[in-house]
């Protein structure tokens, strides 16, 4: 089971919109160094479904010969399709992910038994633990009778709880779910709590520009030193609002530009407000990652 801070790492892109895989290596490294216990690959939120096959096999590839066994690569297979969604999970078989995450689909707007069965073929046909994670566009469209369902199905291991609905979280936590199965949060702004709760870790947003941080907030939350958890998070707040109040993507590349971690290139990614960059800036500075 992962435990702690998963990043939802950010593909970084070239300026033809084309993976930049020179820049995803040298990602690795620091987030190794800065001790995340995983990455999510593939895209953030769900930018997966937009990469086609072989730029997400190329991606899963250079993660785990980057990795070398020093973190753990969780391969982003998307989830437009059940169809896609098992290339994708083949590709990261292939590439040696130490597991998956698949998306509910919602194109189809699928019923309870269509979500079962789609994540039933992928843990069924792959070869990795499967962690579930709640659409984007419709959170908490996977119910607590839904999870604890899949609980219960060989291979999968996991559920991200991408809402922000504190019942939903209450509940699944209060279904007894079986051991070994873990409860990730999806939302940073609510991590804190719900890893103080008894959830394993957040799959962060946030760790793609301030990973120390969100490290020691779940180190804390999961020894039980609630003081300690709350005050790192605090800190960690401003920014969890800064980026989510602005387009995620370009504010996370922006962040990993201005706290030179990666290059700006001919094209910087450019934020819907002009207070989003000076809120962006002084929330760096609250977590000690700009000066």
């Amino acid at each position: 089971m992962i435990k702690g801070s998963i990043v939802d790492l950010v593909t970084p892109t070239h300026a033809d919109g084309a993976p930049d895989f020179e820049t995803l290596e040298t990602l690795v490294d620091w987030h190794v160094d800065e001790g995340s216990a995983a990455l999510v690959i593939g895209g953030c939120p769900d930018p997966a479904a937009k990469l086609d096959i072989e730029e997400r096999t190329e991606l899963f590839r250079r993660a785990v010969w980057q990795a070398d066994g020093r973190i753990a690569i969780v391969a982003d297979i998307g989830g437009a399709t059940t169809a896609d969604a098992l290339e994708a999970a083949l590709a990261a078989d292939e590439a040696g992910a130490d597991a998956v995450l698949a998306v509910a689909p919602v194109a189809a707007s699928p019923s309870p038994e269509d979500l079962l069965r789609h994540f039933q073929a992928i843990a069924e046909a792959g070869k990795r633990p499967l962690l579930v994670r709640d659409s984007v566009n419709r959170p908490n469209l996977l119910s607590s009778a839904i999870v604890t369902r899949l609980a219960r199905m060989d291979g999968i291991v996991g559920f991200v709880e991408r809402g922000v609905n504190a019942d939903a979280a209450r509940e699944l936590l209060a279904i007894g779910l079986p051991e070994g199965f873990a409860l990730y949060a999806g939302a940073d702004v609510h991590a804190c709590k719900l890893l103080s709760d008894g959830f394993a870790g957040v799959v962060s947003v946030t760790a793609n520009v301030a990973p120390a941080s969100v490290r020691k907030m779940c180190a804390a939350a999961l020894a039980g030193d609630r003081d300690q958890a709350a005050t790192v998070d605090a800190d960690l707040q401003p920014l969890d609002q800064a980026l989510i109040a602005s387009d995620l993507v370009a504010a996370v590349k922006w962040a990993l530009i201005e706290i030179g971690r990666i290059e700006e290139g001919p094209h910087p990614p450019t934020l819907p407000q002009a207070s989003d960059y000076s809120n962006l800036r002084r929330a760096l500075r609250a977590v000690h990652v700009l000066d």
